[in-house]
């Protein structure tokens, strides 16, 4: 348990007056007002006010942000604790406050008094692709338990301070994905080194980032850095594949911290763990595993191959963790990833299903374009009406941009769709040149347009996937034209 004064205790900042009641135990942190719910009790939880000049330096760049005294106006004695910059001098707040010089790094002081008292297990995760799938995969094995986590996929620099600061609840586990941003060197380099992670994954290496990264050499550099932190007795799980130049990279830097790396492969078999064979349903995905040569075998619901490879390092989180996997093995068939990563919606009447929706919008890499492609193909058997393929637009590569959306022309051109849509101004000229030799290829300027076309081509038991990036275009919004054509075939969704 800790209270405010155990809590405060050796770090720097002074009580703005004398408070009782400072044995009050603490269980929450927070720092923004947009998360707290007007039903919840906030009698425990340490609000910090962060200022716009903090924010902004984090973003190295102004960042629109209400001043944390201003965003809790009026509310502040529903909290516990209130750790701000500027003294609340209003004698009707009685909340204790506690002025610090810099409430950034406070919370970093903070994150580091709680993580060297934490004992349970600490994982972190990064990646080009599959991160927050991973990390609510292993959240999700781990349901029995308290598994203390990122919200969304809430994973920046900005943010890790905020979930380590949340050890305050005690948690069985930490489970931290963190973004290329965290393991930058600003400020006070990557993050690695606060986390200081018993378990260090990195699911994937791709053309991601290129905007702010020259390869994915600079990639994989930059994602090296969550094995800065790891403790000299922690373990490294790394998927392999990837080119052999990026590898190196990762195996270089975890060697340095650890003797212990388990790699895993959808098709390498000289890995520790790979897939021995799958066999795709129409609801699941049947995988069977060579797990340190020995057979597991895997049913799960979202069974791309990003989501396959992700379950791969899942089972070596547990088994490291925990030593025995049959136990853990039933709750991959009930995970369900984040909204709009392959979210599955059923369209149908009430006499039976039209078609079906598969949003992955949730963002997109080149590697994850290829996978949510390949999973497209393995369950197009399974429909018996038209299949339509929408593609968004990458973001986030910078000069790189024509080259990685050229580099997906040949799984185009494989897929089995009928028909396959382009989106977003980064695909126009691989669309106009694809269309010359094939009349199911077509790009959009607007979503409207889009959604016309899908509804002129609707039929039973169609079936559509749409995968793109969330930045750079409103492709994300597709959904809101998908469900207009459901309401005028009067259909209903069953997710």
């Amino acid at each position: 348990m800790s209270t405010i004064h155990t809590l405060l205790s050796g770090i720097n900042g002074y009580y703005f007056k004398q408070y009782e009641g400072l044995e009050t135990e603490i269980r929450d942190v927070e720092y923004f007002s947009g998360h707290l719910k007007r039903s919840n009790d906030y009698s425990k939880t340490m609000f910090v006010c962060l200022t716009p000049e903090r924010r902004s330096y984090i973003n190295r760049k102004p960042v629109a942000w209400r001043d944390g005294n201003e965003q809790i106006a009026g509310k502040e004695n529903e909290f516990g604790l209130i750790v701000t910059e500027k003294p609340i001098e209003d004698p009707q707040v009685t909340s204790p406050q506690f002025i610090v010089e810099n409430s950034w790094e406070f919370l970093l002081e903070l994150s580091a008094k709680l993580r060297s008292r934490f004992t349970g297990p600490v994982i972190a995760i990064t990646g080009s692709a599959g991160k927050t799938s991973t990390r609510m995969m292993i959240s999700h094995l781990f349901q029995k338990e308290k598994v203390l986590e990122n919200r969304g996929n809430h994973n920046v620099r900005f943010a890790i301070p905020l979930y380590m600061s949340k050890l305050v609840s005690c948690p069985d586990l930490l489970n931290l994905e963190v973004s290329v941003n965290a393991l930058n060197s600003y400020d006070t380099g990557s993050m690695s080194h606060l986390i200081e992670p018993d378990i260090a994954i990195v699911t994937s290496i791709g053309e991601a980032h290129l905007s702010s990264l020259k390869d994915t050499k600079g990639v994989a550099v930059h994602k090296a850095k969550i094995f800065d932190g790891l403790k000299a007795d922690g373990t490294a799980i790394i998927n392999t594949d990837m080119g052999q130049e990026e590898l190196d990279i990762l195996l270089k830097a975890a060697k340095k911290k650890t003797a212990t790396i388990f790699t895993y492969s959808l098709h390498d078999q000289t890995q520790d763990v790979y897939v021995k064979k799958k066999e795709q349903k129409r609801t699941y995905c049947e995988v069977t595993v060579s797990f340190f040569g020995e057979e597991v075998l895997l049913n799960l619901a979202v069974s791309s191959s990003g989501m396959i490879s992700n379950a791969l390092a899942s089972l070596l989180t547990v088994w490291k963790l925990r030593g025995d996997l049959q136990p853990y093995l039933k709750a991959f068939e009930t995970f369900k990833p984040l909204r709009k990563i392959l979210d599955k919606t059923e369209y149908a009447s009430e006499e039976g299903q039209q078609f079906t929706f598969i949003d992955d919008t949730h963002n997109a890499s080149l590697p994850s374009m290829k996978n949510a492609i390949e999973y497209f193909n393995d369950v197009r058997p399974f429909y018996k009406g038209n299949s339509f393929l929408i593609l968004g637009q990458i973001a986030d590569l910078g000069e790189a941009s024509a080259k990685v959306h050229e580099a997906l022309k040949t799984e185009m051109k494989k897929t089995s769709a009928d028909r396959v849509f382009g989106y977003g101004e980064q695909f126009k000229a691989v669309f106009e040149e694809v269309k010359e030799q094939e009349e199911r290829f077509q790009w959009f300027s607007t979503l409207q347009e889009l959604g016309e076309a899908i509804n002129d081509h609707l039929n039973e038991d169609s079936l559509i996937l749409a995968k793109g990036s969330v930045t750079g275009s409103d492709f994300q919004e597709i959904d809101k034209y998908i469900r207009r054509i459901a309401a005028n075939h009067q259909l209903k969704s069953r997710s």
